[in-house]
């Protein structure tokens, strides 16, 4: 009867346990960024000359092992690498060209729009806030590029 009754309470609680709802684990910023994200908008901020190029034409592929990739139209594939920060008191991202030349910037990650403000030049400074810079800094809006679904 004891071993019944142990059975029946054991049962139960497996029961209950399977059918609680698994809470989903948060997806962290170094999986939600991975993808290709294409340039809407290039901000240098009032006043500051705009170079006479189509950004909409720029994507940005950013790989799980921290590579990165950038494509423009018909010219030819610059590699790079990343390297985020997320625990930083305003989230940190660095953008490595491969000569070797980093960019340091801050980044909003929400949803399917990527924000980041990057400062450039030999003696760059990590941006402290989404504001514009001129052309030193701009802050780059990028919405993800959904993937086409392929036809069997």
């Amino acid at each position: 009867m004891r071993f019944a009754l142990a059975s029946a309470v054991l049962l139960a609680t497996l029961v209950g346990v399977s059918a609680a709802p698994v809470p989903k684990a948060k997806a962290k910023d170094e999986e939600l960024i991975v993808g290709t994200w294409q340039v809407e908008n290039f901000d240098f901020g009032p006043g500051a000359p705009v170079p006479p190029i189509d950004f909409k034409q720029i994507n940005l592929a950013f790989k799980t092992d921290g590579k990165l990739a950038m494509t423009m139209g018909d010219m030819p594939r610059k590699e790079g690498a990343y390297k985020l920060d997320p625990a930083a008191k305003v989230k940190a991202i660095d953008m490595t060209e491969a000569n070797g030349r980093v960019s340091p910037g801050i980044y909003e990650l929400d949803g399917d729009t990527l924000k980041i403000c990057i400062a450039e030049g030999a003696d760059a400074v990590r941006p402290t806030e989404m504001k514009p810079g001129g052309m030193r800094g701009a802050v780059v809006t990028l919405k993800r590029v959904k993937e086409e679904k392929k036809e069997k």
